[in-house]
């Protein structure tokens, strides 16, 4: 081989190798924009936002407002993220959220321009109202809500992991909430807002001018006092047959904090302590997968914290 073509191979080579990665994934602190018209550049009102991990899994929702404004802050880390725009009267737009995209502080712009369904082929009026779709927006499969009660001369509260949902209107206009097959009157909710815990009928007095539940007694921001210490949890999955991996080993870096994959891939742990937090997983002995890529979390408050990162394995 003389050696113009070796030189040739050899940048060859070193093209291939030094290609930059597709991010798996990164932190998105908020994601905001505006939904427009796409004939006259209207503004458009009740546009459903979800941004979705690489599995279509809905990691936060939110509405647009009157101006077609729309925010959603303290997003976390999220694997292969996409954003999608919804509404009966508009035809579902959805792109892929880029690593480019950030600025220096994690924030993501972002408009949209929605194009109308020919209304010959618009569905019926969907059974809905917007004022349980919007209670609906504050609570995500997988995340959690607190519910407050009285105890003694003071509160408590029960954390509560949401694994089914649905708000329903009963006869006299008021809202209940509907958790795991249990109603829950929204007074006595708290959702995640602004890093704190919000009581559900402070937000939503800021969307209607009628009120569509009773009046709460209970504080507008949970006290930190009654809430869990934050957790960092997820599943170690295969990135290629996307099945949960068995016995990894889960590590906080610089810490003591090490847990072993279960038979369903999951782990957590419990941060008492703010802080950037990175994660480092190591395969079971004798596999070929791998961690690539470096995760870290950043935990701004030691309770109420509740960050989902599933960890992807490659293989070498």
């Amino acid at each position: 081989m003389n050696g113009k073509h070796y030189y040739r191979i050899l940048i060859f080579i070193t093209f291939l190798y030094c290609q930059p990665k597709e991010e798996i994934e990164f932190e998105l602190n908020s994601i905001s924009g505006y939904v427009l018209e796409s004939v006259n550049a209207s503004p458009l009102i009740d546009i459903m936002i979800e941004v979705l991990s690489g599995n279509n899994m809905v990691k936060d929702s939110t509405f647009s407002d009157e101006n077609g404004f729309y925010l959603m802050e303290n997003v976390g880390y999220v694997w292969k993220p996409k954003i999608r725009f919804s509404h009966r009267d508009f035809q579902t737009h959805s792109e892929k959220l880029l690593p480019k995209y950030l600025d220096s502080l994690n924030n993501v712009l972002h408009d949209a321009i929605l194009n109308s369904i020919p209304e010959e082929n618009k569905i019926k009026p969907i059974v809905k109202s917007s004022r349980e779709s919007r209670a609906e927006s504050f609570f995500t499969k997988g995340n959690i809500f607190y519910k407050i009660k009285p105890f003694a001369n003071t509160y408590k509260a029960e954390h509560i992991i949401i694994k089914s949902l649905s708000v329903i209107e009963n006869q006299d206009n008021y809202i209940t909430i509907k958790v795991n097959d249990i109603f829950y009157d929204p007074v006595v909710c708290y959702v995640p807002q602004m890093n704190k815990y919000e009581n559900l009928t402070s937000i939503m007095e800021g969307y209607f001018e009628k009120p569509y539940f009773k009046k709460s007694k209970f504080p507008q921001f949970l006290p930190d006092s009654l809430l869990r210490n934050t957790m960092i949890y997820g599943s170690v999955i295969d990135s290629k047959t996307m099945t949960p991996i068995f016995g990894a080993e889960v590590r906080i870096s610089k810490t003591s904090k090490r847990r072993i994959t279960s038979n369903d891939g999951k782990f957590a742990f419990e941060i008492d302590q703010p802080g950037r937090y990175e994660i480092i997983v190591e395969a079971p002995i004798g596999s070929r997968l791998f961690q690539r890529g470096k995760t870290e979390i950043l935990v701004k408050n030691s309770k109420g914290g509740w960050f989902k990162s599933n960890q992807y394995l490659t293989e070498r």
